[in-house]
């Protein structure tokens, strides 16, 4: 059992046009002294998927449709890219009915992450032909944002919406793990952590080929668990999961939040989620 991009793209290219590494796609809207007011960033795949990762305006400028401005841009952008489908996340005192009236879905809904909030999960799929929600014109202009402003855009997010409700108890907590044969070779990897609200996260699991099927991959995982659950997580969540390796999951306990069809066109990505 393999997680990994490399591995991944072995069993399903990359689509045509499409790269390998993330692509940036930053839309943002600045006030006449060329501050940020205003923006929305989101990443492109290999497969023609796009993740909305941030939205946020300034309070000042809330209830004008300055978000929405930016996040039809963004929309536009990865049409024109060739995505067939945007993705994104969502807390129960974030935005969830904002992003439905922007057409998104809802494909997972996550409780008690962190402990006492939802998490919700939405999908749209990329139509040039779907009728476009009507907005308001406003007096700014929306232009090409940066690296540099991506990380603005999720400083304000993090540090000032989403800290009046989210109790941020510590950095990130690495808990990175290998296995070495007796030559002292890698043979298996989990890269996973506890993030700064006490969600556990599993982002990559790797057994090499020769050594499969002997339970390496699965002890890796009870080991994270053990670790997370002493370092305060309450909850693991898995995502980039998908039909050929979700399985593994399952088998060890994992129950499946949601299921995003054709990404890749012809698979399933799956968010998982476990108590501890």
């Amino acid at each position: 059992m393999v997680v990994g991009h490399n591995y991944y793209y072995q069993l399903v290219p990359p689509l045509d046009g499409f790269s390998k590494e993330e692509e940036l796609v930053c839309k943002k809207i600045v006030d006449k002294d060329g501050k940020i007011i205003a923006g929305c960033d989101a990443y492109v795949y290999a497969w023609g998927g796009c993740y909305v990762d941030d939205m946020w305006v300034d309070e000042k400028y809330r209830r004008h449709e300055l978000g929405s401005h930016a996040l039809q841009a963004v929309e536009k952008a990865v049409e024109e890219r060739g995505c067939h489908i945007i993705f994104l996340g969502t807390w129960d005192f974030q935005a969830r009915p904002y992003c439905e009236k922007h057409g998104y879905q809802v494909f997972a809904t996550i409780h008690d992450c962190p402990k006492g909030h939802i998490d919700y999960h939405l999908f749209k799929l990329v139509d040039k032909n779907a009728p476009k929600r009507q907005l308001k014109p406003i007096d700014y202009e929306v232009v090409d944002g940066s690296e540099e402003d991506v990380e603005f855009i999720c400083d304000q997010l993090d540090n000032g919406y989403n800290a009046k409700h989210l109790d941020s108890k510590h950095p990130y907590i690495k808990i990175n793990r290998k296995l070495v044969n007796e030559k002292g070779e890698v043979v298996a990897a989990i890269m996973a952590g506890n993030d700064d609200i006490d969600v556990a996260w599993v982002w990559k699991i790797w057994v090499d080929e020769k050594y499969r099927h002997q339970g390496l991959g699965s002890l890796l995982i009870k080991h994270f668990e053990k670790k997370a659950k002493e370092k305060g997580a309450t909850k693991i969540l898995s995502e980039e999961v998908y039909d050929w390796n979700v399985g593994f999951f399952l088998k060890n306990g994992y129950k499946i939040a949601g299921e995003l069809k054709d990404l890749p066109k012809g698979h399933s990505y799956f968010t998982l989620e476990k108590d501890l």
